[in-house]
């Protein structure tokens, strides 16, 4: 089974500057999943790395996330979304200049309200590199205004809290077809959407049955992060099956109680 997470790190291409990229890593994990109660603070640190030879500068703000089957993503302003948490969650610093070498660190705090329903709150905590050479820099001189591009990285780290054990847990299916690519394998497609109140990261195949009750695979799909309120696609690779009529039960196993299943037939 493989994993994706839904971490993000981007190179942006932005206009007016010539092309100098901030070379700023963050370290460790790109998701941080705390379990929690009503009332309780908790807290963590993102540790920002230089890994030039020169001075860098990086800003720090928050995000509402969202992602959805079609592949699209929001990044909407924080504390907008139904299930976020921005407005929970305080950090140090918000701009930062790190040595040649050298790492900062982020401290974050998140208190959760006294009374709140039980689930997942999510936000994205956003680590961008500034361009010496633009108008947000203190250590160089900014550059005349000309055609061009520059390339700044940007690394998202999820802060996700988990409040409660008895968070309904849910999923609803959709999109479903068959396709062929143009190498011509065969796919199994179904769009999951995360219909509940807590986040799921499961593990997603089919069991084939052929016509006889000879049970054919493993077919495995991709195990994503999925959060109240967002959906993802899942593409089963089924070349290996003969042409006939089969019986397939998708499986969305989240590691616990939550099971789920849907049954189809397949005609190749």
């Amino acid at each position: 089974m493989r994993l994706l997470k839904h971490a993000l790190l981007t190179v942006i291409a932005l206009s007016a500057f010539d092309s100098v990229h901030a070379q700023i890593t963050v370290r460790g994990r790109l998701a941080h999943d705390m379990d929690s109660v009503s009332g309780q603070q908790v807290a963590g640190s993102v540790i920002v790395d230089n890994e030039t030879q020169e001075l860098q500068q990086a800003k720090v703000y928050l995000k509402d996330y969202l992602f959805f089957a079609d592949g699209t993503n929001a990044y909407d302003e924080p504390g907008t979304g139904v299930r976020s948490n921005a407005s929970w969650v305080q950090f140090s610093p918000e701009n930062m200049t790190i040595p040649p070498g050298g790492s900062v660190t982020v401290s974050y705090n998140i208190s959760i309200p006294d009374s709140v329903d039980a689930g997942s709150y999510w936000s994205m905590l956003m680590v961008e590199g500034v361009d010496e050479n633009s108008a947000e820099s203190t250590t160089g001189e900014p550059a005349e205004r000309q055609v061009g591009f520059r390339q700044v990285t940007r690394y998202g780290v999820q802060l996700a809290v988990h409040v409660g054990q008895e968070a309904e847990k849910n999923v609803a299916f959709d999109g479903i077809q068959l396709f062929a690519d143009e190498e011509g394998s065969t796919f199994f497609q179904a769009d999951v959407y995360n219909v509940g109140a807590a986040m799921l990261r499961p593990n997603v195949y089919m069991r084939v049955f052929a016509e006889d009750g000879t049970e054919l695979g493993p077919f495995e799909g991709v195990q994503f992060r999925m959060y109240p309120g967002t959906s993802v696609r899942q593409r089963i690779d089924i070349s290996d099956l003969a042409p006939g009529t089969y019986q397939a039960l998708l499986i969305v196993d989240n590691g616990d109680d939550a099971v789920f299943g849907g049954q189809y037939e397949l005609t190749l």
